[in-house]
C-alpha cells in the first residue's frame, strides 16, 4: 500500500514521540509536534488504524504496529543517509540538513538509497550522531553516549549526538557554536535550570537550559563513560 508523505509524517512523529516517552502517544502530542489540529490528527489516526499501520484507541493513545514501524525505519534510513550526503558532499551545515532531508526522504527509491549508502562508504551514524538503519532496517548499536546532564563541574566531554527535530534547539546550539565534535568543559551543573559549559573553540561560557543539555549525547574526553 502506498502512503502519502503526510501519512508518513504522522507515522514518523508517532515513532519519535513513542520512543521519547516510552508509551502510547496522545493526539494532543501529535497535534503539537506536526502543527495540525486535533480533529485532523484523529481522522488520520483512524485511517492509519484501518490500514494496519497503527493501533489507535480513542482517549488512550496510539502506537505503531509492526508494519508501521517498518515504514518509519525505511524513512529514517532514507533521511539519515540523505543528511549525511548533504553534509559530506554538498557542504551543508549539520543544523540545516534536517528540513532538506525531510522533503527528500519520501521520494527516493530503495535502489537509490542502497547506492547512496555504498557511495558514502556505508556510514553507521548521521551528522547528528544518530544511528543509520541498515538495509534490513536494523539499527546499529549506539555508542556509549550519556546526556550532558550526567557530567559535573570540572569534567570535559565531546558532543556526539545533538537534537535534530527541534528547529529552536538547533538554532540555539548553532549560535553558541555547539555541534557534533565540539569539546565542552562543564563549569556548573545545578540540579535545575541551567548547565554552564565552556566550548573549547569559544571565548565565553555558554548557559544551556537543562532540557537542552539532557538531549545532548556526549562522551568523556578521556574516553571513559559515565
Amino acid at each position: 500500500m502506498t502512503l502519502s508523505p503526510i501519512a508518513e509524517d504522522y507515522l514518523t512523529a508517532i515513532y519519535y514521540l513513542q520512543t521519547e516517552h516510552e508509551r502510547a502517544v496522545g493526539t494532543a502530542e501529535i497535534s503539537e509536534d506536526l502543527g495540525v489540529t486535533p480533529p485532523s490528527v484523529t481522522s488520520m489516526l483512524e485511517t492509519l488504524d484501518e490500514q494496519g499501520f497503527v493501533e489507535y484507541t480513542p482517549y488512550e493513545g496510539v502506537e505503531l504496529s509492526a508494519e508501521g514501524e517498518s515504514v518509519v525505519l525505511r524513512l529514517v534510513r532514507n533521511h539519515r543517509l540523505l543528511e549525511t550526503f548533504l553534509v559530506e558532499c554538498l557542504d551543508y551545515p549539520w543544523s540545516e540538513v534536517h528540513d532538506e532531508a525531510d522533503r527528500l526522504e519520501h521520494h527516493v527509491s530503495d535502489e537509490f538509497v542502497s547506492r547512496l549508502e555504498a557511495f558514502l562508504g556505508e556510514p553507521t551514524t548521521d551528522p547528528h550522531g544518530d544511528p543509520i538503519p541498515d538495509s534490513s532496517l536494523s539499527i546499529p548499536t549506539e555508542g556509549p553516549f550519556a546526556p550532558l546532564t550526567e557530567y559535573g563541574p570540572g569534567e570535559t566531554v565531546v558532543v556526539e549526538q545533538v537534537p535534530h527535530r527541534d528547529p529552536d534547539v538547533r538554532e540555539y546550539l548553532t549560535r553558541q557554536g555547539i555541534g557534533p565534535g565540539t569539546r565542552l568543559s562543564v563549569e556548573d551543573a545545578p540540579p535545575i535550570d541551567l548547565v554552564t559549559v565552556f566550548p573549547a573553540s569559544g571565548d565565553a561560557s555558554v548557559p544551556l537550559p537543562t532540557h537542552v543539555a539532557r538531549r545532548l549525547g556526549v562522551r568523556a574526553a578521556d574516553g571513559t563513560s559515565n
